[in-house]
């Protein structure tokens, strides 16, 4: 059984912003078949059960369409210098392990509120407190589009169980290579959000996006 872990941290600027990513934790080999687990038919309740309790240790809570970010989970304390005004931490987090030929997944990003934090100059001006929330928001969906692309690579996969874990977490890398590019040159394009017309462009891009078509979720 593997768990990868992408941590990325995007950052708002009172003028400019940045994104960051840390590497992530280094897989573990699938067990030998005779030491897996049988969990019953269906979805497994292991994999459910390690993705939660790996989240609440993050305190992380999933991307969901019906749960926009609000100012009020920025928990974290914001540092004293530096420009930034805000900064949205997420995990994209992916699992894996083989019943026999059998491959099942989860791969969810989710938003870490104690990693992330706002400074008051940015609550208490009207136009950034709205502006830097809708562009962090726009980091966060984008998140949630390389998810689901990483579920789509993981299902249309051939013979994953007879492949090796380095292999399976190369399509994991992979994925999380181009989120990490997308969301640089989202900043790029917006300059971090300030571009209001490249912004309301890549904010309107990644909402059509996500609701073109139903997610395909781990198996």
């Amino acid at each position: 059984m593997t768990v990868r872990r992408r941590l990325s941290l995007a950052p708002a600027l009172l003028l400019v912003a940045a994104l960051g990513c840390a590497a992530a934790s280094a897989p573990r080999r699938p067990l030998p078949a005779a030491e897996r687990p049988r969990p019953p038919a269906g979805r497994s309740p292991a994999l459910d059960d390690m993705m939660r309790n790996d989240l609440a240790a993050e305190h992380a809570f999933p991307w969901s369409a019906a749960r926009p970010l609000a100012w009020d989970d920025f928990q974290g304390r914001p540092p004293t210098a530096g420009q930034e005004g805000a900064k949205t931490a997420y995990i994209l987090y992916s699992i894996w392990k083989c019943r026999g030929d059998v491959f099942e997944y989860r791969v969810v990003v989710a938003f870490r509120p104690r990693e992330s934090w706002v400074k008051p100059v940015v609550l208490d001006d009207s136009v950034q407190r709205q502006t830097i929330l809708v562009h962090e928001q726009t980091h966060f969906d984008l998140g949630e589009v390389h998810a689901r692309r990483m579920r789509r690579a993981f299902a249309d996969l051939s013979g994953p169980c007879r492949k090796t874990n380095a292999e399976l977490g190369a399509v994991a890398d992979q994925v999380g290579q181009e989120e990490k590019e997308e969301q640089r040159r989202y900043d790029a394009e917006t300059d971090h959000g300030l571009f209001a017309a490249e912004q309301a462009a890549w904010t309107q891009q990644t909402r059509r996006r996500l609701a073109a078509g139903p997610e395909r979720a781990g198996h």
